[in-house]
This record gives structure tokens, sequence and C-alpha cells, in this order.
């Protein structure tokens, strides 16, 4: 638009000189006055006008508002990313949680296992086979507490938790010594499966109370529906003044309608091993001859006599026994 504003002015000029040469009678100063006013003219509209300089306003605007709303959906996308992953990691957290409680609830069905059948046989004459206290231990990668949410405020109670699971596998360990050595007292053998037994309820406590920490669910498997139980479920008592002080003593900032969670979950897992590994029941008792708070924890806290009973009896056959030799 400039350069056709310029060849008008041009073809102007070139009129007026041309005028001018054919003697065409006009004043000269009023001839310089129209150059003067038509060069203004043309100077002020080769101008930017200010159109143009709102609709360059209006783009620059326009080129921040997109790169700032880009950095919004990336920010979004960042943080549900984030939130997704952070699920994941807390689901995955649960499930390991859960099912090292179901692991130690297993521990207590197999020890008291073996020590009634122990009791029965002689612990002079019998020792278990390895791998029934072998599978009692914890896996390597249960004792990588890295996994989770390491942070100062839980750093304690997972290191704590740590030094305990590898401190039951020591003990795990002492006790088939103990149990495969013939000239090794009946006391000590004893004792040793009681504090294994003691170990995996203490244990069993103190991972409820960290999934609690830590806001975790029990967490049932996806791939497998919840076993059923010849044993009717029959939601827990408030119990008895004994047993509220004992849930209070292992779980004192624990509401009892999460135990009942922990306690379903347990229930459920009862009635599956009942239904896989199916076994003929011995009429007899097979709980060993003691009871106290150190090992009451499944009866008293979780109110799951009935299920240990059957689950007890159901692994009493499976014990296998090697003879001492002469």
């Amino acid at each position: 638009m400039a350069v056709s504003k310029r060849f008008i002015l041009l073809t102007a000029l070139i009129v007026v000189l041309s005028v001018s040469c054919y003697g065409v009678e006009i004043e000269p100063s009023l001839t310089l006055d129209k150059i003067a006013q038509a060069s203004e003219k043309t100077s002020v509209n080769t101008n930017p006008t200010r159109l143009g300089q709102t609709d360059a306003d209006e783009i620059t605007n326009l080129l921040l508002a997109a790169f700032a709303a880009l950095g919004t959906v990336l920010t979004w996308q960042a943080i549900r990313r984030e939130s997704k992953q952070q699920q994941i990691k807390r689901t995955f957290q649960s499930k390991i949680l859960s099912d090292l409680i179901r692991h130690m609830y297993r521990n207590k069905v197999c020890i008291c296992a073996t020590h009634r059948k122990l009791q029965e046989e002689g612990f002079d004459r019998y020792y278990p086979s390895e791998e029934h206290l072998l599978k009692l231990k914890l896996l390597p990668e249960d004792l990588r507490f890295d996994r989770f949410d390491n942070t100062p405020d839980f750093y304690d109670i997972l290191h704590e938790l740590e030094l305990k699971f590898r401190n039951f596998n020591i003990e795990v360990d002492v006790s088939l010594e103990h149990l495969k050595q013939q000239n090794i007292d009946e006391k000590t053998k004893i004792r040793d499966l009681e504090v294994l037994e003691f170990k995996s309820q203490l244990l069993t406590s103190d991972i409820i109370n960290l999934m609690h920490t830590l806001k975790l669910p029990i967490v049932e498997e996806e791939n497998k529906s919840p076993g059923k139980s010849t044993l009717r479920y029959i939601p827990m008592e408030s119990g008895s003044t004994d047993q509220n002080g004992l849930r209070k003593k292992f779980h004192a900032e624990i509401p009892l309608e999460y135990i009942e969670n922990v306690r379903k979950f347990l229930a459920s897992k009862s009635a599956r091993y009942s239904k896989l590994h199916p076994a003929e029941l011995p009429s007899k008792p097979c709980r060993p001859d003691h009871r106290n708070e150190r090992t009451g924890y499944f009866d008293d806290v979780l109110q799951l006599s009935e299920y240990l009973d059957n689950d007890i009896k159901g692994e009493y056959p499976k014990i296998h026994l090697i003879e001492f030799r002469a």
C-alpha cells in the first residue's frame, strides 16, 4: 500500500510539472503548498496505523496464551502421570504387605502342627524335614523396604521392621539346627518353636500397624476369588475385657473395622487353602499344650481360633519327620 501511495504522489508531481511546462498559469506559492500538503498526506498514510499495531499486539498475546495453555496441559499430564504411578505403587505395597500377613499366618499353622507332631513322636527320636522350617523364612525381596514410602517420617518404622524380618530368618536357621541335633534337650527345642510362633504373630501385628500408618488397605489378589469355608463367617465381636486389652496393646490406634478386614482376609485364605489342599483331618486336636499372651494373638486379637484349628489339623498329616540315626 505504501508503494501505491508513493506512485500516486509521483504521478501527481509529474502532472503538475507538465502543466507548468505547457504554460498553465498557476501561482508558484499555491503549487508549492499543494505539493507540501500532498507529501504530508502521503507520509502519514505510509506510517503504521493504530489498527496494525493492535493486530501485532493481539498476535503476540495469542502466541503467549497458546504457550501458557500448552504449559498447563503438560503440567496436568505430568501431575496425572505422577498420581497414577503413585496409585500403582500404593497398590503394589498393599499386595506385598497383605501377602506377608498371609505368610505369617501360615507360619503359625506350620509351627503348631510341627510342634504337636514332635511332642507325640518324640523330640529325641525325630526331627522335621528341613522344608517345613525353611519355608517359614522370608524372601530377600520381602526385605527390600526401599520400595516403600521411605520418607523421614516412616524410615525408622520401615528400618525396624526390616531388622525384625532378618532376625526372624536367623531364628528359623537356629531352630532348625537345634531340632536336627539329637543331643539338644527337648526344652530348648520347644523354646525355639515357641519363639518362632510368637515372632510370627508379633510381626503380623507390626505389619498391620505399618499398613494402617501408611493408609494402605488389605488387598485380595484380583485373579483369585475368596474361598468358601465350611465354617460360616461370623463378624468379629467386641470381645471380652481381656481381648479388648490385648487388641489395644497390639493395635492402640487402629479401629475395629480395620482389624475386621484383616480377619476376613485371613479367613478367605484359610478357606482357599483347605479347598486346594484337602486332607483327612484327625479327630484329636493338634494345638500344642500351651496358650498365653505370646502365642494367642491370632486366637484372641483376630479371633481366628476355629480357622486355626482346621488349618493345623489339615497341616498335621503333611509334616514329615525324619528319624535320628543310631
